[in-house]
């Protein structure tokens, strides 16, 4: 007899009635919850298709002024300043030193970076032949004619430094020309660094977007002062105007001719590709093609692909040696056809042959410059950090000071003079 509380099983077994109640109490809740997901979906969906009533928030406009990056912010904000010829007093006496090309260093002063004198509050102050010093009327606040200069803060006057700072860059080292001048070597290095920090500024602000036809890479071997391994100076030249836009110092590797060639892509124009040539490295090669060209996705690929620019021209000049003789000389295009370096050659003037002899001539002309770079010298530095400045420094000397006789346009002497005088 069977028991009033069981209900028999499909299989003939028996099923409390409680686990009965609570299989169907939970077969409820899975019943709503899948009704809620439903229905809920479709209300969401239908709500987010109504009109809003407030819409989006308007988004205000910004000017320059609010990007710490753009460097146009200084000169739209000092242009909108109010002269302050229209602010002071008629009365006093009418300015006697010229202070064009002057503004006052000071960033929290309404005339920060402001060079124009009809504009400025900038007047003389005082009487100082060696060293001009200037009074800014609006912050209250004097400054020197030599601020922001190599000249900053030295006793020594403009005439002594440059003769100094210019015959160094001729090819005297710093022990000669601490005998020369009566100065210590710690002096002139400084003067040297001081020079060489400036020059690096100078370029980065000038050297932007140029048009190199023909650019030749090539290495020279160098020497530090209590070291066994060999350093390497790593020089970019330009073949028609003999432009330098480019060096590394370091070790030979791919890492230094990727940042040299880095250098060199990131000063061109857009729509400027050089022709290229260089020595038999081959670390070249792998530079140039991972810097010239695209990224480009195929028909049914999903990833991207480095494709090179088919304008790009390279070739390599291969030298073997034979007991430090020059035994073969063999010309390769690794890069282009043959015929079309040939013809892009002899397009810019040039004779069209595959050679290196413009930057070989200014590797000889560094080592006659730089006394540390010399062969079989004395003069050798101490740390790459300190040739890298000293470097710098002859070549801001070598692009505007120094007259060149070789180019095929002549500069004349008040072009000369100006790149002179704005420099220092």
């Amino acid at each position: 007899m069977r028991h009033p509380r069981e209900i028999p099983g499909r299989h003939g077994g028996s099923v409390p009635s409680s686990a009965t109640h609570t299989l169907l109490v939970i077969l409820l809740l899975l019943t709503i919850l899948q009704h809620w997901r439903l229905f809920g979906r479709s209300h969401h969906a239908s709500a987010s298709t109504l009109p809003s009533r407030r819409g989006p928030r308007p988004l205000l406009p910004r000017t320059p002024a609010d990007c710490p990056h753009c460097p146009e912010a200084a000169t739209a904000s000092a242009a909108s300043v109010l002269p302050y010829s229209q602010l002071k007093s008629r009365r006093g006496r009418p300015k006697s030193i010229d202070t064009t090309g002057f503004a006052c260093p000071h960033p929290d002063c309404r005339y920060f970076n402001n060079n124009d004198p009809a504009v400025h509050a900038l007047v003389g102050y005082g009487r100082h032949d060696p060293i001009q010093d200037f009074y800014c009327q609006a912050c209250g606040r004097k400054f020197s004619a030599r601020r922001h200069t190599p000249l900053y803060r030295l006793s020594s006057s403009a005439a002594r430094v440059a003769q100094v700072l210019h015959a160094v860059a001729e090819g005297l080292s710093l022990n000669a020309a601490a005998r020369v001048f009566n100065l210590s070597e710690n002096t002139v290095q400084r003067w040297i660094s001081r020079a060489g920090q400036h020059s690096q500024s100078l370029h980065n602000r000038l050297m932007r977007v140029l048009t190199l036809p023909h650019v030749q890479f090539d290495e020279l071997r160098l020497k530090l002062h209590g070291t066994a391994e060999a350093a390497w100076l790593w020089v970019a030249c330009d073949a028609h105007t003999k432009l330098i836009p480019a060096f590394a110092l370091g070790s030979r590797t791919q890492a230094l001719a990727h940042q040299r060639v880095h250098e060199v892509a990131q000063l061109l124009a857009p729509d400027c590709l050089p022709v290229f040539s260089s020595d038999g490295l081959a670390l070249y090669f792998y530079a140039l093609t991972a810097h010239f060209g695209q990224w480009v996705q195929g028909v049914g690929d999903r990833r991207l692909h480095w494709v090179v620019d088919v304008r790009l021209l390279c070739a390599q000049v291969i030298k073997r040696y034979w007991r430090r003789r020059l035994a073969t000389v063999r010309q390769h295009v690794c890069l282009g056809p043959a015929d079309a370096y040939r013809q892009t050659l002899q397009g810019q003037g040039l004779s069209g042959r595959i050679q290196t002899a413009i930057v070989e001539r200014l590797n000889l002309t560094i080592r006659r410059s730089i006394a540390g770079l010399a062969r079989r010298s004395w003069s050798t530095a101490h740390s790459l950090s300190e040739l890298a400045l000293h470097f710098e420094w002859w070549r801001a000397y070598y692009h505007y000071v120094r007259p060149h006789a070789g180019l095929r346009q002549p500069l004349g002497h008040e072009t000369f003079g100006q790149f002179r005088s704005r420099y220092r």
